[in-house]
């Protein structure tokens, strides 16, 4: 009797574990480099200089790489290339070149994941037309201050790589989702959240910019409460994103929110045109990454 209650609480326990017990114990099995820990103590640092900042990422030549392929990529469509590191951050900026960090930073975290355990091809091109289609409508819709809407697209759904540790068979349960249900159907049934609840947690624990997190933490409240303008269109865009890798699944008249389409002013044609470049542009995007 006393194993049976003890089971009976461990069981109990389990299934009320939150999505920040999840994202502390992923910060322990996944951890940054060392190389971006030192760069974010640099940009806090009020007192470094570029030069300072541009010598710290040339230690690194998979981050000054990666740095200057995506400086060079269709997200900015300079009309000279960007040839070296300094020049990267002089023409980005120190916030476009901290995003890129950011990027480096977590996406390495997770490099080693095994794609056994979890759908990475599918996790990583939902994940990077996500914040293409996020960026571009940030960009269509004005958006102000939009620089952090990238990794906010991008990044959206990393709780589901901190939970896969723990929880393969819950997290390979939330991948068999179907034109009846929606992925955050299948989340909230077997884990009582989603894995953007995770992501968030996660994020913050990395300190990463509350700009970035925000969207992250509300947008699946979008569809029916008022919230600002980066949640709603993060909340178009997940959808958007799962109906690109899907073709046929889900329906864009019925799936995004005619509402929030309204209230950000966005159109059917720019939802195309948004898909076209997404399109366009995923498979180089992600080989920048290292994601493929």
């Amino acid at each position: 009797m006393p194993d049976q209650f003890n089971d009976t609480v461990e069981g109990i326990v389990e299934m009320l574990k939150t999505p920040k017990q999840y994202a502390e114990t992923a910060q322990e099995l996944c951890v940054l480099p060392d190389i971006y820990m030192k760069l974010k103590e640099l940009l806090d640092d009020e007192k470094s200089s570029l030069e300072d900042i541009a010598k710290l990422i040339s230690l690194e030549p998979a981050l000054a790489s990666n740095l200057l392929k995506i400086a060079n990529s269709s997200l900015f469509n300079f009309p000279r290339e960007i040839d070296s590191i300094d020049r990267a951050l002089m023409i980005l900026g120190i916030r476009e070149v901290e995003n890129l960090i950011n990027t480096y930073g977590v996406t390495a975290a997770f490099s080693g994941i095994d794609p056994h355990i979890a759908n990475m091809d599918r996790f990583w091109e939902i994940s990077v037309d996500c914040a293409l289609l996020t960026k571009f409508l940030a960009k269509k819709v004005g958006i102000k201050n939009s620089e952090g809407l990238f990794l906010s697209g991008l990044l959206h759904n990393i709780g589901q790589l901190a939970i896969v540790h723990n929880e393969q068979q819950k997290v390979k349960f939330c991948e068999g989702y179907n034109s009846e249900e929606t992925p955050w159907d299948r989340q909230l049934a077997a884990f009582g959240f989603c894995f953007s609840d995770c992501s968030a947690e996660l994020l913050s624990l990395w300190n990463l910019p509350e700009t970035i997190i925000a969207p992250i933490r509300e947008y699946r409240n979008a569809y029916s409460e008022e919230l600002g303008e980066s949640a709603s269109l993060l909340f178009i865009t997940t959808r958007l994103a799962l109906i690109n890798s899907h073709p046929g699944m889900y329906s864009k008249k019925t799936f995004l929110g005619q509402h929030l389409m309204d209230d950000l002013s966005l159109t059917s044609e720019d939802i195309d045109e948004a898909l076209e470049f997404c399109n366009a542009e995923g498979m180089s995007i992600m080989s920048a990454l290292n994601v493929i």
